[in-house]
């Protein structure tokens, strides 16, 4: 009786891992999702002065079990303030015989606000990185403080290091049962090499590495793939990502097919790049 209920709750475990707070390692626009590896500045801090902007982000995701998502960014110098909000619409309970009506239906929601900070100690750039989430599911909700410290240093004028921690911090009780934030330390290196840059990183997350290039074309279009590899047993997992952006005027369009073949199909991510 329970076996359709069991099913939607997989699709949305599966999709979020083992944690309560998964909401945090999911990319957050096209870019992030091209490469397969974040890039957002409140999760990356040190990237608010590696890579500074003057841009406020939109984006919106579609995915599996009409499960979406949406995005804002805003860049402020030394600063970046993000928010963020995950809502898997109105899921059915049914059980193995068929009814005109379902049993019941029920939500599921996340919603992310987060802050980041970064400065200069010589060639040493520091961030710091806080973000307060907040889940609900079923009859049940739960809280947790999400923070992200940061390091980076230019080794050259084409390569960066940088490296930190991650989604550490502190969870209510989801359920009853506790839940438990995707702590992850992680290293990355991104080579520049004018038109061609390859972002890599490896953590020891749920995919401990990501392999990723953007590619510059006529200064316009931004063309971007990768892949990540899985931790999964018995066998690793592959899953390759791809995706585009393009400049007009003041503005960037983003498009990008996250996790192309993963099991319960891609996901779809659409940006607006404001760069005022």
């Amino acid at each position: 009786m329970m076996k359709r209920l069991f099913l939607i709750l997989t699709i949305v475990g599966m999709g979020w891992s083992q944690t309560g707070f998964d909401i945090l390692s999911t990319p957050t626009d096209a870019r992030d999702a091209s490469l397969g590896l974040t890039l957002n500045p409140t999760v990356k801090p040190t990237r608010i002065l590696t890579h500074p902007e003057s841009t406020v982000t939109l984006s919106v995701w579609n995915w599996v079990a009409d499960i979406q998502g949406a995005y804002m960014g805003i860049s402020l110098n030394n600063a970046h303030l993000s928010f963020q909000a995950l809502n898997s619409g109105e899921l059915e309970y049914r059980n193995d015989i068929p009814t005109e009506e379902p049993l019941s239906t029920f939500q599921y929601n996340l919603f992310n606000t987060g802050g980041a900070y970064a400065r200069e100690l010589g060639p040493i750039i520091l961030g710091l990185g806080g973000e307060l989430v907040y889940e609900r599911s079923l009859n049940a909700s739960a809280t947790s403080l999400s923070l992200n410290l940061a390091a980076a240093y230019h080794v050259s004028d084409y390569l960066l290091l940088s490296g930190g921690l991650r989604h550490f911090g502190v969870s209510g009780e989801l359920d009853e049962e506790s839940t438990k934030l995707p702590a992850e330390m992680w290293v990355e290196a991104d080579a520049n090499f004018n038109q061609l840059t390859v972002f890599s990183e490896v953590n020891n997350g749920s995919f401990p590495n990501a392999v990723g290039l953007s590619y510059l074309l006529l200064d316009k279009f931004e063309l971007m793939g990768g892949f990540q590899i899985e931790a999964a047993d018995p066998d690793l997992r592959i899953h390759p990502s791809a995706g585009f952006t393009a400049d007009w005027s003041n503005f960037t369009l983003g498009y990008s097919i996250y996790q192309m073949n993963h099991t319960l199909g891609a996901r779809h991510f659409i940006s607006l790049f404001w760069n005022y």
